[in-house]
């Protein structure tokens, strides 16, 4: 049998990691017809430990005869990997945190602060680093593996190193999906009969098409007439701005209020959980002192603990975490993530359609540059992953938000190449949810001083 090598880097990952795991666990073919070797890697020993307890026990209780084992040496994860799967963040809640509410006291109106806004632009200089350590590592130790990313900023970091280096690389998100889910609950249809065409920017895609798998039927007039009879504050605060960017610009968006709205300035009024995220009483918590707590992370206004009755238990990041890690056979189910069936297509010549990659554009969305990075439906075959033989037209408005963003990435690129706060700068001000001058100025002084163990060296220049 031929020999087969994943390397999980960022292992440690409670979402991706061990969803990636239990796909490989649960294929058939990577059972019976490879040998298959798994390599988990992470910079913290304990986490990659944890991971590969939870790994072994899983792969035992399946009779599964793949080869896994830990490391904290990225060289030896890497050597000779065909492909590596990417999902890495340092104290993830904890410095989106600060992502979040620093840029909003310097009169941002950022939302979320994780793919868009100026607090998304701290989180690309702290993981562009490590990320094309990563990409640079397998240059010379697998230089033919494709690199998998789930790391955020997606489209920010596949660009960089589709530029800064030879790897191939693509990234995943599944978004989109969230998406085609919403639009099912319009059509009241299931979701598998629903078929599209449709992209853009990572969290910022639209579709441009859709219709019924079995019919061929065009589905937007019925999706027109359901979405105005729907009730106008259902989900509003999942969905709310999804409508409204529909009624303004003739296509639906994905994948929702809270990563559609931080591309663009007027997003605050639809989203009613804003205040919500990272709460804090600043009258009696200084955040991120030491000894101090990390707020908790509230993904929008519908769910989390805020359903919740003023004295029932409620789980914490922290404890979500370590019940993902207790091992139950009877839980672990395929993640519907798309890393392992992209492996399957390339290793065994399989052709399959996703609905989502990231990877540069090179036409797949006309208006758009050729060398930013887009997201749209893709092909996977034993040649690689390419975007399918098609043009997404997005409206003139659309195409001009989505550039903004296609320029602030050379910036940032830029900034983190020379070292210049001065760059950043400039990217910060071209973004729609900028502060003053004055306030930018001084925001990035107080991020680049509160996050210097994890950011690059940056100077005004």
């Amino acid at each position: 049998m031929k020999k087969l090598k994943v390397a999980l880097i960022g292992a440690g990952s409670v979402s991706f990691g061990l969803g990636a795991l239990q796909d490989l666990v649960l294929s058939e073919r990577l059972r019976n017809q490879v040998e298959l070797e798994i390599a988990l890697m992470d910079i913290v020993e304990e986490n990659v430990n944890r991971t590969y307890k939870y790994a072994t026990e899983m792969f035992t209780a399946f009779s599964h005869p793949a080869k896994i084992w830990q490391t904290t040496n990225l060289d030896d994860a890497l050597r000779d990997a065909d492909f590596s799967i990417v999902a890495i963040e340092v104290e993830r809640y904890h410095y989106w945190s600060q992502d979040f509410h620093i840029p909003r006291r310097y009169g941002s109106k950022q939302l979320y602060g994780e793919n868009g806004g100026p607090g998304s632009m701290f989180h690309t200089l702290r993981n562009l680093g490590p990320m094309l350590e990563i990409a640079k590592t397998m240059e010379k130790v697998c230089s033919n593996a494709w690199l998998i990313n789930y790391t955020n900023p997606e489209a920010k970091l596949v660009e960089a190193i589709s530029k800064l280096t030879s790897i191939k690389v693509v990234g995943l998100c599944h978004g989109l999906d969230m998406g085609i889910h919403q639009l099912a609950e319009f059509l009241e249809m299931d979701s598998k009969d629903i078929a599209i065409e449709g992209g853009g920017l990572n969290h910022f895609g639209f579709f441009t098409k859709i219709w019924n798998k079995n019919t061929g039927e065009d589905l937007y007039p019925l999706f027109h007439e359901k979405e105005k009879l729907a009730n106008r504050l259902a989900h509003f605060d999942h969905i709310g701005l999804s409508r409204t960017l529909y009624h303004t610009y003739g296509y639906y968006p994905y994948p929702g209020t809270n990563h559609c709205g931080e591309y663009i300035s007027w997003a605050e009024d639809f989203y009613a959980g804003l205040p919500l995220q990272f709460r804090y009483d600043p009258m009696s918590e200084q955040l991120w002192k030491k000894d101090s707590r990390t707020p908790e992370f509230v993904y929008c206004a519908s769910g989390s603990t805020l359903d919740k009755g003023l004295f029932e238990n409620t789980l914490n990041q922290e404890q979500w975490s370590e019940q993902a890690y207790l091992f139950d056979k009877d839980k672990v189910q395929i993640s519907n993530e798309y890393a392992v069936p992209i492996i399957e297509a390339i290793f065994f010549d399989d052709e399959i359609e996703l609905n989502a990659v990231n990877m540069p554009n090179h036409g797949a969305i006309k208006g758009l540059p050729e060398d930013m990075v887009v997201e749209t439906q893709a092909i996977v075959n034993k040649n690689g992953i390419a975007f399918k033989p098609m043009t997404v037209e997005l409206p003139t408005a659309i195409l001009g938000m989505i550039h903004i963003q296609g320029t602030i990435h050379k910036l940032l690129l830029e900034a983190f190449v020379e070292e210049s706060r001065t760059k950043l700068l400039q990217a910060i001000l071209l973004d729609p949810q900028a502060p003053t001058y004055y306030q930018a100025c001084a925001m990035i002084d107080e991020m680049c001083e509160l996050q210097k163990e994890l950011l690059p060296k940056l100077e005004w220049n």
